[in-house]
């Protein structure tokens, strides 16, 4: 009578193994199962709706495409380029991080001429820049590498019916203090589809919210919408994908180059007429 009740142990073990393979991972361990499964696709083309809701519901909708590519010795490229409106027609974000995590950014603005203006990151991501008026820092858009920071795990917990990981994000040096942000992390598509950021004084200030997820290739998904909310200064900032391509022919090197977008982007003068 023995026999049959330790099969059915192990099988319920098994059973429980399938469902929970990340029980025993720790915070990084777990953030590099999600970039593993979810950022490695090496080129992505967006055009996307940037829509600015404030604190009186009013709308401001721009249009961008945004570029990545990701090269098979670990140096990654970024692209944001603004088409509409006018006033902001051709504002360029153009980022480049190398195999070590170094990064360099620069702004192309064609008011200010051909000149391209340096950016330094902060890995913190706890500055209170709000790119181009939005509620999105530069580091919330270009993102960082995950030696940059102290990921530490805490408890599971259920949202809505649905079961999730949760990591938090602290200072690499000060992995005791307050966690910059906390990613909840779906357990059944191991996607990220909330991130709290928190302030100096560990208070929420912005929350990034993913919806509308599609799976895109293999166990990879997306989401075709994000949202950030401003909970400090009540307002938010909404991102639709209109459109999405995983192909090399759309992102190709060129473009994350100051000769492609200058040539392609021309400077305006103060009346917005081209130079």
């Amino acid at each position: 009578m023995s026999r049959p009740s330790i099969v059915l142990v192990v099988v319920i073990f098994a059973s429980w193994a399938i469902a929970e393979p990340y029980s025993q991972h720790n915070g990084r361990q777990l953030m590099q199962a999600v970039y593993d499964r979810h950022e490695q696709y090496p080129y992505v083309y967006e055009e996307q709706s940037m829509i600015m809701i404030d604190q009186q519901g009013n709308k401001n909708t721009r249009k961008l495409r945004r570029y990545s590519r990701v090269t098979a010795n670990g140096n990654a490229d970024f692209l944001l380029l603004f088409d509409s409106p006018l006033d902001i027609k051709g504002v360029a974000l153009l980022a480049h991080r190398d195999i070590s995590g170094r990064a360099r950014q620069s702004f192309y603005l064609p008011a200010f001429g051909s000149k391209f203006l340096l950016s330094q990151p902060n890995h913190g991501g706890r500055n209170d820049d709000n790119f181009l008026g939005t509620d999105y820092s530069i580091e919330n858009l270009v993102g960082d590498r995950l030696d940059n920071h102290t990921h530490i795990r805490r408890d599971d917990i259920v949202i809505e019916e649905s079961e999730y990981y949760v990591v938090d994000v602290h200072e690499i040096e000060q992995p005791e203090s307050t966690p910059i942000r906390r990613h909840y992390i779906r357990k059944d598509t191991l996607f990220i589809t909330r991130t709290d950021h928190f302030d100096d004084l560990g208070r929420l200030h912005k929350s990034q919210t993913n919806h509308d997820l599609v799976k895109v290739h293999g166990g990879s998904w997306r989401a075709n919408m994000l949202m950030m909310e401003n909970h400090q200064q009540k307002h938010r900032t909404v991102i639709k994908i209109d459109r999405r391509v995983f192909s090399a022919d759309y992102v190709p090197e060129k473009v994350f180059s100051r000769a492609w977008i200058l040539a392609n982007q021309t400077p305006v003068d103060d009346e917005g007429i081209p130079l």
